[in-house]
């Protein structure tokens, strides 16, 4: 159950990202009424996207349509050229059964995983941490997902001691860097609470965002703002040349990249 690269998970994508010349992770988030048809659309936008992405994310749903074995059949295309696949399920259960998904997701051969910070870390996602790392695996922590539902959760205060309150996703944030998390994820379309999650982790926690193009979110502001890794679906897998798309993306996330992240005021 090894990684299927001599780095890291963390290491890899960092490398994978520098090599390419691209931070655009494709969600291949697909549906259809047969298995087969979900695993060649799969495989045809890979073939067509993958010179321009540094990772690629399946998420739960695209693997229950497809099954098992077709899902392993896509991570080997995935790792064929050299990059890591990461598995959204945003796992959150208690410790027992978190080991055991994540346990059968590396089985089929993922590389990494999202988890919900909301079941806490003792027998929460600590043995999920510890069994993920233990075998070269990501764990990437939810901080502030992009559609708009998500400040009803993630948007709201937290009473602490001395009647203090802190933005629930500024304490997930603080969690992920006190847990070595691989990952926060941060919504492109909430570019302020980039730059507040940011000041937080600094660099010691890269951020992932989802939400570019169809949600509404900017690869620029939130390169700005502080984001590392873009998570670009429907722009890609619903655009009629996604490999013009695809290209166009990366070729912009560089130039962003090459720019560095601006200094953000204390």
């Amino acid at each position: 159950m090894r990684s299927a690269h001599a780095y890291s998970y963390r290491e890899w994508i960092s490398h994978s990202a520098a090599e390419r010349n691209t931070k655009i992770i494709l969600a291949l988030d697909l549906a259809a009424s047969h298995a087969p048809q979900v695993f060649e659309k799969g495989r045809t936008l890979l073939r067509k996207t993958i010179v321009s992405l540094c990772a690629v994310k399946l998420g739960r749903h695209t693997i229950l349509n497809m099954g098992t074995e077709r899902t392993r059949r896509i991570v080997e295309l995935v790792h064929d050229q050299g990059i890591p696949c990461v598995v959204d399920d945003k796992i959150s259960d208690i410790g027992e059964t978190n080991k055991a998904i994540a346990e059968s997701y590396f089985r089929l051969g993922f590389d990494g995983l999202t988890a919900s910070p909301l079941v806490g870390w003792r027998e929460g996602l600590q043995p999920l941490f510890r069994f993920a790392h233990n075998y070269g695996k990501g764990v990437i922590v939810l901080a502030y997902m992009s559609h708009p539902g998500a400040s009803e959760g993630f948007g709201q205060k937290v009473l602490l001691e001395k009647q203090r309150t802190i933005p629930q996703y500024l304490l997930f944030a603080r969690r992920a860097l006190q847990w070595g998390a691989d990952g926060v994820v941060v919504g492109a379309t909430r570019p302020k609470i980039i730059e507040n999650v940011k000041r937080v982790i600094g660099d010691k926690v890269p951020i992932y965002s989802p939400g570019v193009g169809a949600q509404g979110g900017s690869l620029a502001t939130s390169a700005k703002a502080g984001t590392d890794f873009f998570i670009v679906g429907r722009s890609i897998t619903k655009s009629s040349h996604p490999e013009k798309t695809a290209a166009q993306l990366a070729r912009e996330s560089s130039k962003l990249a090459s720019l560095g992240t601006p200094k953000l005021p204390p």
